[in-house]
């Protein structure tokens, strides 16, 4: 079965609407499908959709210079503006000057990020996802929303007059 069709007919398996069916169409180039995931990530996450296996077999290897990773070591990166880390990724991540950006981590993923000057982070852990967070200065803004319990928030170098807010949500998902 052709890709696209097998990741629509996995979709209705699980509740995809009838308006996202329609954006699964054919030809579409993995950079569209990792645009698509991204701003359907509610979806995804809460439902599995594709699942791991799936992200790994047809998407690991091509879907990095999209924000996608899949079981990476995902180099120094700074100010990339959305990125789902699934899997095992390991990152190291910095935010400065006017960015903002969205982080999803999934898995078993862990990441160091530094949040500096004037940038806007949103970051959702879910699974056993861990991150290690530093906030400097006091106009960056950092909100986290940790899903489940095995998440892990590590806070480090964080000044009391820091912009970070965290929440621990009692549910593995949205």
């Amino acid at each position: 079965m052709e890709l696209i069709q097998q990741l629509k007919q996995d979709g209705i398996d699980k509740g995809l609407c009838r308006l996202w069916q329609g954006k699964l169409r054919a030809g579409l180039s993995t950079e569209e499908l990792a645009k698509l995931y991204i701003k359907g990530i509610d979806f995804c996450i809460s439902e599995d959709y594709p699942t791991l296996n799936f992200l790994r077999e047809h998407f690991k290897g091509k879907c990095e210079p999209f924000g996608v990773y899949v079981d990476d070591e995902i180099p120094p990166t700074a100010n990339k503006p959305d990125m789902v880390l699934n899997g095992a990724c390991k990152a190291m991540l910095e935010y400065d000057d006017f960015s903002v950006s969205r982080l999803y981590m999934r898995h078993d993923s862990e990441a160091a990020v530094i949040v500096s000057n004037n940038a806007i982070v949103t970051i959702d852990l879910f699974d056993n996802a861990k991150i290690h967070i530093s906030v400097i200065g006091t106009e960056a803004r950092v909100n986290i929303n940790a899903y489940g319990r095995n998440t892990t928030v590590d806070y480090i170098g964080i000044s009391s007059f820091a912009r970070i807010k965290t929440i621990f949500h009692d549910k593995p998902t949205y």
